[in-house]
């Protein structure tokens, strides 16, 4: 993908956990992060706001103050630590753009999510519905939308995505690449703690593989 040599194609998907405390990136996330990242993974953080008007959900990280930006340096520090790429998912509330118009500024890569949901649950096949923007696009194209290992290595095989980020099945999965490679089974997520503030609930206490009852 551009400069960086990526090991895998499995992507760590941006996810709002809101247990960045009034707006600032905390010392939990270095944990949560350091456990998803492997030697050449790609990990984009959680939606990071540009401004104090940018905000949509409570306690979502930002990264226009100074304390901010010196809150996000160790969690950035533990991923390269590891070897990992960490990209920034900055957003506004709203903000949209398209493909075409991406190219002409060199993008290094475009994340879309398929809309392969109905209700929480309920997947519908829409295989190809991504596939215009993948032929517009000239950079690295990554899904999303509900894949499990054999959905995402069809989407590669098919050529209709470079890379496939994961959400739920990373986040109860901290070493999801590896499982996959083994075609291991996987830990349940637990819907009702995605959103909770706790720092440690549902957030870094997922157990790896080795540790697997």
């Amino acid at each position: 993908m551009g400069k960086f040599d990526l090991s895998h194609r499995v992507v760590l998907a941006p996810l709002t956990r809101q247990k960045s405390y009034h707006n600032v990136p905390q010392p939990h996330a270095i944990l949560y992060y350091s456990q998803r990242t492997s030697q050449g993974s790609l990990l984009i953080a959680e939606a990071t706001g540009v401004s104090d008007t940018a905000q949509g959900y409570p306690d979502t990280p930002g990264i226009w103050t100074k304390e901010q930006v010196e809150a996000w340096k160790p969690i950035v520090d533990a991923v390269h630590a590891k070897g990992g790429v960490f990209f920034c998912q900055i957003w506004h509330v709203g903000r949209v753009s398209n493909s075409e118009s991406l190219n002409k500024y060199g993008i290094l890569y475009c994340h879309m999510v398929e809309p392969r949901m109905q209700k929480v649950g309920e997947m519908q096949e829409t295989p190809h519905s991504l596939v215009p923007m993948r032929k517009a696009f000239k950079g690295t194209f990554i899904v999303a939308g509900g894949y499990d290992r054999e959905d995402g290595n069809k989407a590669l095989a098919e050529n209709r995505a470079d890379l496939v980020a994961y959400g739920r099945h990373f986040l109860a999965n901290p070493d999801l690449p590896k499982r996959f490679e083994l075609n291991a089974p996987l830990n349940k997520y637990n819907r009702q703690t995605f959103y909770i503030s706790d720092p440690v609930i549902g957030y870094t206490d997922y157990p790896f593989l080795e540790t697997s009852v």
